[in-house]
């Protein structure tokens, strides 16, 4: 069961109101999968924000709208939030760049309707007008000489050593410099006749070459490093915005639906969608680049296979189909695959190992007769039906070690409940205010992980120790499901974006990473060991089956 996705018609994220108004079986074994650790930057009051700038110091600028609609400017420092509305702003302050010395720059609207930029040294503000009364401005970028790039009317322009250049992207259109780094290259968009975005570099000289992200309908580029680094979004051929970074012509897609700046550690800015209060909100995010390694688990013969758990052994479950086209369990111990076929499913391929305990205990799930889900424990090569008396449906997602196993069932009147089985005695989970509560993980002391509805149709994640839910939905997501949990509380998850596209997470001493494989696609995080061990599964180009990945945060 998921929810209908929200539909997406807006332009640009990075909402320039002053003129728009408002791994193949075959592919290396190990490879170093895109991961950030990420942070959500919400300031308080906010109902909307995005990030538009990150210095060396991973000081961050942006913007915020509050419940009143009032749009205010944000400097985030080390968790620390910190407001700015120039003094003589009408309802309206953004911070867009800042650079390593602090000096931060921006927009405001005044009362005499025109946009002006700023500066922002040490906290004295000072407006700042490529033609005042004449043209609206706007700077959203600064370099560490203090040199700026911005918009004035619906040309781009840049302040080198006080001397100010304007300049189209092409012809007439009009054109905005979002980024500019220490050697006074720029970046950039431009508009065209059918308000398409177009994103462009524009050299020292002033040269100005296109940048098109590979297949893109629209790209725009938002910022540049002093390594000549790019990044910004692009749109695909779905109507779908991401980011991309763009290191020498080499192009290459992340999961933020919006990138707003970057600096010289290749640490990114930008926004996403998540949820709130009323149903999906924008947050800002921050993404520090780290580090995954993921090697492909094949099974020999097999067409597909998907890892969903793996206990402390290395021992992994899930399923796999074979040359032939069927499906099977399996528990895969090494390179040895052994059937996991429930003998009381409808039919061959119809069973699902879910989880692993060091003693190889198995739980899962199988279709039985009824067509109905039915939870099962396999343990010592015998098959055992499991899950609450009144369950019109149930499933078994992990078992610990102690032989508590975590799942969810469904009553008679439509509703879907987590439970925890103590050797037969069976508690109801129930998430406070969730409209469905799904259990799915469950460590060595008995802590759980919940996946639930909110809502507004929404699915989020936390966790319980039997006493406490603490909500764990990560960064960068619309929707977050937490899959397995390890002693040492670390979670792994899949997680949806704001277009329905899954990716994996995971939840390690604190802190959020998100990640993916590079050739991949639909990428899920399903089980982790005590030793951090993950596996999951993703889609090779090219192909509609699974395969299966084990690996590590380096």
């Amino acid at each position: 069961m998921r929810i209908a996705r929200v539909a997406a018609n807006w332009q640009s994220p990075l909402l320039i109101a002053v003129f728009l108004f408002m791994f193949s079986m075959t592919a290396v074994p190990e490879a170093q999968a895109q991961g950030f650790k990420v942070t959500r930057l919400n300031p308080g009051g906010s109902v909307a924000a995005y990030a538009t700038g990150v210095n060396s110091k991973v000081q961050v600028v942006g913007a915020y709208t509050d419940s009143a609609s009032l749009v205010h400017g944000f400097e985030w420092t080390g968790g620390t939030y910190k407001t700015i509305n120039f003094p003589k702003a009408n309802k309206y302050t953004r911070a867009l760049g800042i650079n390593d010395s602090g000096e931060i720059v921006g927009d405001f609207f005044g009362s005499d309707s025109f946009y002006h930029g700023y500066t922002d040294i040490g906290g004295k503000l000072v407006q700042y007008d490529v033609d005042k009364g004449v043209v609206s401005t706007s700077i959203f970028a600064v370099n560490s000489k203090g040199d700026f790039a911005g918009a004035a009317g619906a040309q781009g322009f840049v302040n080198i050593g006080g001397t100010v250049t304007e300049f189209y992207g092409i012809g007439t259109d009009s054109t905005y410099a979002l980024g500019i780094n220490t050697s006074d290259e720029s970046v950039g968009q431009y508009y065209d006749s059918s308000n398409n975005s177009h994103g462009f570099y524009r050299n020292a000289a002033g040269v100005i070459t296109e940048i098109i992200f590979p297949g893109a309908l629209q790209t725009a580029c938002t910022g540049i490093d002093d390594s000549g680094e790019i990044v910004g979004w692009y749109v695909n051929s779905s109507g779908q915005y991401y980011g991309f970074t763009d290191v020498s012509g080499v192009f290459q897609s992340n999961d933020f639906i919006f990138v707003g700046g970057v600096n010289k550690a290749g640490t990114l800015v930008g926004a996403y969608y998540g949820p709130g209060a009323t149903g999906a909100q924008e947050y800002g995010i921050l993404a520090i680049p780290a580090t995954f390694s993921l090697i492909t688990v094949t099974v020999p013969k097999a067409e597909g296979t998907s890892t969903i758990a793996v206990n402390n052994a290395g021992n992994m479950v899930g399923w796999y189909t074979n040359a032939t086209g069927v499906q099977h369990g399996m528990i895969l111990s090494g390179t040895k695959v052994t059937n996991i076929d429930d003998p009381n499913e409808i039919a061959v391929g119809n069973t699902y190992p879910e989880g692993i305990n060091t003693s190889k205990q198995i739980v899962g799930y199988y279709l039985n007769s009824a067509n109905q889900d039915q939870a099962f424990l396999y343990s010592s090569k015998k098959f055992t039906d499991i899950g609450p008396a009144d369950a019109v449906f149930s499933v078994a997602q992990n078992i610990n070690d102690a032989g508590e196993i975590m799942g969810y069932y469904g009553d008679s009147g439509g509703g879907i409940h987590a439970f925890l089985d103590n050797a037969g005695t069976y508690t109801t989970i129930d998430v406070p205010g969730a409209q469905y509560t799904y259990g799915w993980g469950i460590n060595a002391t008995g802590k759980m992980t919940l996946e639930w509805y909110d809502a507004n149709d929404i699915f989020e994640s936390s966790t319980y120790d039997g006493t406490t839910f603490t909500t764990i939905d990560v960064p960068g997501a619309l929707e977050t499901s937490a899959h397995a949990i390890n002693a040492s509380g670390n979670v792994v998850f899949v997680w949806v974006d704001y277009y329905g596209n899954d990716h994996g997470a995971l939840l390690n001493v604190g802190s959020y990473y998100v990640f993916d494989d590079a050739p991949g696609s639909q990428l899920r995080a399903d089980g982790i060991n005590d030793t951090n061990l993950i596996v999951g599964r993703f889609n090779p180009p090219g192909t509609t089956f699974f395969n299966s990945f084990k690996g590590t945060l380096k």
